[in-house]
């Protein structure tokens, strides 16, 4: 039987980012869906799986060490146990610690026993924008290493800061991954999810729109894509998409396939009978007025065999 894969999200950060305001923010909205959350909280006590599991009984704990090295082995076997739940869960998020490097977790996910029923759907690094003393030494390393490692980049806390301290804050940490600006670490659940979902609730929660901060358009269609121009178009998507995920069908064997692209990384991936059936759709997310949708879907349709 051809089992779907199951997308896992990586939440990183250093500690006082907002890791967990994101996570509450995507729980408090997503009701109905079959979702887990990893929470690894640096210490004895994990207060922050205490904070996140009124709102759902899906949080699984990983205490009493970095989720990147002293509990490694709990989360392979965590993960294996989740990957193997029926009915299948629809989506894992685990938080890191705010001391973990997330590119090992990326790596655990490439082991042998899991990377045929889960695979890495984006890293999400929370950096707080408005820490007025920088970090030092080998605390200003590994937020070094959690922002080199993220898909989307997420400067939080931007409300606190002036325009000219908030550009020097692009420029500081905007040279490699795609930077969103957040207040209270809301963001598109389509950001973290990686597609809409009719179960989750609206938006837009303490006054914030994020109509107002990203534009969102989808494709359908029955046509069939070149896969040669496809991944030429893929690899030259302009820096103002910020996440673009769905089901196409490929010409040739008329194979379908889940198209994912998030951060300038993108990966096809075969799709089940089931999920084939669901017919071919796409969901573009980009930056609030970059213009995008016009080129964009122009070259789509270039992509058409």
């Amino acid at each position: 039987m051809n089992t779907a894969s199951i997308p896992v999200t990586v939440v990183a950060g250093f500690l006082g980012a907002g890791k967990t305001t994101l996570l509450r923010n995507l729980l408090e909205r997503c009701e109905g869906r079959r979702l887990a959350v990893i929470v690894n909280d640096f210490g004895e006590l994990n207060i922050d799986a205490g904070m996140i599991a009124e709102q759902t009984e899906a949080v699984y704990s990983l205490e009493n060490g970095c989720i990147c090295c002293t509990v490694q082995d709990d989360l392979l076997a965590q993960l294996e146990r989740l990957a193997n739940l029926h009915p299948p869960l629809e989506q894992v998020v685990i938080e890191c610690s705010g001391v973990s490097d997330p590119q090992r977790i990326v790596q655990t996910l490439g082991y042998p026993k899991l990377r045929r029923r889960l695979h890495l759907d984006a890293v999400l690094t929370v950096v707080d924008a408005a820490r007025r003393e920088p970090l030092e030494g080998e605390y200003a390393r590994l937020e070094r290493m959690q922002a080199a490692a993220a898909d989307l980049l997420l400067l939080n806390k931007c409300d606190l800061l002036e325009a000219d301290e908030l550009a020097a804050q692009r420029e500081r940490f905007g040279r490699g991954a795609r930077v969103l600006e957040t207040i209270q670490a809301q963001i598109p659940d389509e950001l973290l999810l990686g597609e809409p979902s009719r179960k989750l609730r609206p938006h837009g929660q303490d006054g914030i729109d994020h109509g107002e901060l990203f534009d969102s358009w989808s494709w359908q269609g029955e046509a069939s894509f070149d896969g040669a121009r496809l991944k030429h178009w893929l690899e030259m998507l302009p820096r103002g998409l910020l996440r673009l995920k769905g089901l196409i069908r490929l010409a040739g064997q008329g194979e379908t396939v889940w198209l994912q692209y998030v951060g300038g990384r993108f990966q096809l991936r075969p799709a089940t009978a089931a999920e084939a059936a669901q017919g071919s759709r796409l969901v573009f997310i980009a930056e609030k007025d970059a213009g995008l949708r016009v080129d964009l879907e122009a070259g789509l349709h270039n992509c058409f065999s």
